[in-house]
C-alpha cells in the first residue's frame, strides 16, 4: 500500500488529472486590476500612443478592450484627470482629451494648498521667481524668432487695450509665461506658468477687481528690451519688475490666508 501511495505521488500527470475542476478554471488570465487600467493608459500617453490633444476611444469601447465594467474604466480615467494626464470637454465634440503636460494645473494647485497650509509663503515662491524670470527675458531676447516676437507684441497691446482691470491682468499673466516660453526652456515655462496662474488665482481670491499691481508702462520696457535684442536690459528690467512685485504680493499674503482659510471653514 505504501509504495502504491509513493508512485501516486510521483506522478505528476495524475495529480494534476485528480485536480477539481474549478481549480483549474482560476488558472485563467483575470482582468486587469483597477491600478493596472491606469497604469496602462498613462503608459500609452507617455509613449505618445495618444498626444496631447488626442481623444481616448469611448468609455464603451475601453471597458470592452480591457474586459472590465464601464465604473471601474470611469474611475481610473478620473485618476488620470486628477493627476493633470486627461480632461474632459462637453458638446458634441466632447470626450476625454490627452493634456499637455506642460499646460498641467497640477502644479498650481500644488502650489495653492502647499501656501494655504503655510508649507510655503509668497515669499519663497517670488524668489524663485525673481531667480529664473530675469534671466529667461535674457534669453527670451537672443533666442525668440520674429514671428514670436510679434505674438509677444499683441500680448502687450492686448493688455494695454484691456477695458477692465481683470482682463488686463489675464494678458498680463499670459505676457509673463510667453516670456518664459520664448526663452527655449521648457522648464521655466512650466514653472512660470504654474506661478503665473496662481498669482492669477491669488488676485482672485482677494477679489479686489480694482486693485491693478503692476507699474504702468513696465511691460512695455520690457518689450522694447526683449524686442530689440538687448539681453543685459532686458536682464535687469526684468529682476527690478519682479522685487517690486514680490513686495506687493507678500503684503497681501496675510488677507489672502485668512479668506482662505474662512472658506474652508465654511
Amino acid at each position: 500500500m505504501e509504495k502504491v501511495l509513493q508512485n501516486n505521488h510521483l506522478n505528476p500527470k495524475k495529480d494534476r488529472m485528480n485536480q477539481p475542476t474549478n481549480t483549474r478554471k482560476q488558472l485563467k488570465p483575470t482582468p486587469p486590476r483597477f491600478q493596472e487600467i491606469v497604469a496602462r493608459l498613462k503608459r500609452d500617453i507617455l509613449l505618445q500612443h495618444y498626444r496631447p490633444g488626442d481623444a481616448l476611444p469611448k468609455e464603451e469601447t475601453l471597458a470592452k478592450d480591457f474586459g472590465v465594467g464601464r465604473a471601474l474604466v470611469r474611475e481610473a480615467l478620473g485618476v488620470l484627470k486628477a493627476q493633470g494626464y486627461l480632461e474632459a470637454r462637453r458638446g458634441s465634440s466632447g470626450g476625454t482629451f490627452v493634456c499637455n503636460l506642460l499646460h498641467s494645473q497640477g502644479v498650481t494647485t500644488l502650489l495653492a494648498d502647499l501656501i494655504v497650509m503655510r508649507s510655503m509663503t509668497i515669499k519663497h515662491l517670488c524668489d524663485v521667481r525673481i531667480l529664473i524670470e530675469p534671466e529667461a527675458a535674457r534669453m527670451a531676447a537672443l533666442e525668440a524668432s520674429p514671428s514670436q516676437l510679434q505674438q509677444l507684441g499683441d500680448l502687450l497691446y492686448k493688455g494695454q487695450s484691456a477695458k477692465t482691470v481683470r482682463d488686463r491682468i489675464n494678458f498680463d499673466v499670459e505676457f509673463h509665461t510667453q516670456i518664459c516660453e520664448l526663452s527655449g526652456n521648457p522648464f521655466f515655462a512650466l514653472l512660470m506658468r504654474s506661478m503665473m496662474e496662481f498669482l492669477q488665482q491669488f488676485l482672485q481670491v482677494l477679489d479686489e477687481p480694482a486693485t491693478y499691481l503692476h507699474d504702468k508702462d513696465i511691460h512695455g520696457l520690457l518689450y522694447d528690451a526683449i524686442s530689440s535684442r538687448d539681453h543685459q536690459r532686458a536682464y535687469e528690467n526684468m529682476y527690478a519688475h519682479v522685487v517690486i512685485m514680490k513686495q506687493r504680493f507678500c503684503d497681501l499674503e496675510k488677507d489672502f490666508l485668512n479668506i482662505q482659510t474662512t472658506n474652508l471653514q465654511k
